[in-house]
């Protein structure tokens, strides 16, 4: 079943083209990556689906219907989005996984401490790392935390944009574990890093 299409996308900055006549579907519980060397468009592609850029030509659809803006409103809600330069501000880390269910369409999924402590051991973090400020986080344990929040969002779509690139290769084996096992969950990835891509579904290289 087709989740997502993209069209004939055609987008530039300036002079600059980064698509031209660019089509792709992402199909419904796939787990497809992107790979592509640095400027070739990867995170531009994951702005154009959240509707944060808009295409010079072209079309996006969600399961067959063209998106607007506020298709792209209710698309946000149902995707956690991993950017890959991740900066959650200088609150504590246990303050920056609450902020996201203090939203009401988020409220109803409010994880209790258990289950965050859960997904951190999952990942292999301490639970001391609740109580320190996120900026005082080493990348690695950054990028686990943004792993964490975007698995506890448990959303039926995840965007993530490099998202073992800061991982060893035992966080590495956990953060696919846990983000690609989901067969209700659809993962539309960027990455450059082989472990991750061979355990994909699917590739597409620009």
């Amino acid at each position: 079943m087709c989740f997502l299409k993209l069209s004939g996308i055609h987008f530039s900055f300036g002079e600059e083209i980064i698509f031209d006549d660019f089509s792709f579907e992402l199909h419904k519980s796939e787990n497809l990556v992107l790979k592509g060397d640095s400027g070739s468009g990867k995170s531009t592609l994951i702005k154009l689906i959240l509707g944060f850029l808009q295409p010079d030509r072209g079309e996006i659809s969600l399961k067959g219907n063209p998106m607007d803006t506020k298709a792209f409103r209710e698309l946000r809600k149902k995707t956690a989005w991993l950017p890959q330069d991740l900066n959650m501000g200088e609150n504590s880390v246990r303050e920056l996984i609450t902020i996201p269910f203090s939203f009401k369409h988020n409220a109803v999924s409010k994880p209790s401490e258990s289950t965050i402590l859960e997904t951190f051991e999952e990942l292999g973090l301490q639970e001391e790392v609740l109580d320190k400020q996120f900026t005082d986080l080493s990348t690695g344990q950054r990028q686990r935390v943004g792993i964490t929040l975007c698995a506890l969002l448990n959303r039926p779509l995840m965007l993530l944009d490099e998202p073992t690139s800061a991982l060893d290769r035992s966080s590495k084996d956990k953060a696919a574990e846990l983000l690609l096992g989901d067969p209700d969950r659809t993962v539309f990835s960027v990455s450059h890093d082989p472990f991750w891509i061979e355990r994909c579904d699917r590739i597409i290289e620009l």
